[in-house]
């Protein structure tokens, strides 16, 4: 089951408008800009100038004083709700901070597809396994160890074959397909970032 999750940072149209979201904080102002209605707004909503459009939504209200960001509280929210998918927008950008935390959490929830899109890139987690990258949108990639993972890349500008990628080793940052994909192989699980430019 897969849901959506808007954060603070607008960085444009979802991709999949069929799917039931989550506002989190100025997230719900973003999600009602493209006629989305979120199922709950999470957060501390301090970036909320006209909290009008809270008055038909469930809100899940925290203090700013709190242990986890409120993108971490949408995400828990999600899971256990049962979703084992999540669409993640509005975490890019700005806040550096922020953004490191939200790549802890994928770390953390490993089994969770959890996806990170913003305007040019799309983030992800690849489990152990062989994985076609489609182009679609997406001329680059680069891979980025956890732990130690043996990778392998083919059909791709700079293939590998069962290198050893540590996690401080920056060597597959922008590669490129040959043609509309590219196969990646890992040992463990690793992360993906695809971008468009």
């Amino acid at each position: 089951m897969k849901i959506g999750i808007y954060s603070g940072i607008n960085v444009g149209s979802v991709k999949d408008s069929t799917i039931e979201y989550i506002g989190v904080d100025q997230g719900v102002y973003h999600l009602y800009q493209q006629g989305i209605t979120p199922v709950i707004a999470i957060g501390d909503m301090d970036s909320i100038e006209n909290e009008q459009i809270l008055q038909d939504i469930n809100i899940q209200r925290y203090s700013s004083i709190k242990d986890d960001t409120d993108t971490a509280l949408a995400i828990q929210y999600a899971i256990q709700k049962g979703y084992d998918a999540i669409d993640l927008y509005g975490v890019t950008h700005r806040r550096i901070d922020h953004f490191m935390a939200v790549l802890c959490l994928l770390e953390k929830y490993q089994d969770i597809s959890i996806t990170i899109y913003d305007e040019w890139n799309k983030i992800f987690v690849l489990k152990p396994g062989q994985h076609y990258l489609a182009k679609d949108q997406y001329h680059y990639f680069s891979i980025f160890a956890f732990d130690e993972s043996v990778v392998t890349l083919k059909d791709c500008h700079y293939p590998l074959d069962h290198y050893i990628l540590k996690r401080n080793d920056p060597l597959c940052v922008s590669n490129q397909m040959n043609e509309e994909y590219a196969i990646v192989e890992n040992s463990r699980p690793v992360l993906c970032i695809q971008s468009i430019s």
